[in-house]
């Protein structure tokens, strides 16, 4: 399916076919991992590498595949797994939160649009920028 929430960092606009290429790429490797069955883990850990781009991936037991598509780090800047991990169950959480809400009306045309969503997204981009 197509990606019901996207958000980037960079301000450069063109990116976005790039970014949605790379986002549909990677849930065909979520989906060949968990038809493997290989994790019982919702954190998939790196997914691929493409050019100076890392892509990590994390699914809910629902389905719902999350993916994280960022610079790759410079020798002198290290990410470690357990960082990205977090970032993953910050969203992850939030996104609960949101689902759960009785009142919430988030979906439009397949599209999550909330904006406390957005702005939980957006506070975990500028903390874990760097």
């Amino acid at each position: 399916g197509n990606p019901i929430y996207m958000r980037s960092f960079h301000s450069e606009t063109q990116d976005d076919v790039k970014y949605s290429y790379l986002s549909h790429t990677s849930c065909d490797v979520i989906e060949e991992r968990v038809a493997q069955g290989k994790t019982s883990d919702l954190f998939l850990g790196l997914l691929q590498t493409v050019g100076d781009m890392v892509i990590y991936g994390y699914v809910l037991n629902t389905g719902v595949r999350m993916i994280l598509i960022m610079s790759a780090p410079s020798e002198s800047t290290v990410v470690r797994s357990a960082e990205i991990r977090l970032i993953f169950q910050q969203i992850h959480a939030a996104y609960i939160s949101m689902v759960c809400n009785p009142f919430n009306e988030a979906r439009e045309h397949d599209r999550l649009v909330s904006g406390r969503f957005d702005m939980v997204v957006s506070e975990i981009g500028r903390i874990n920028a760097k």
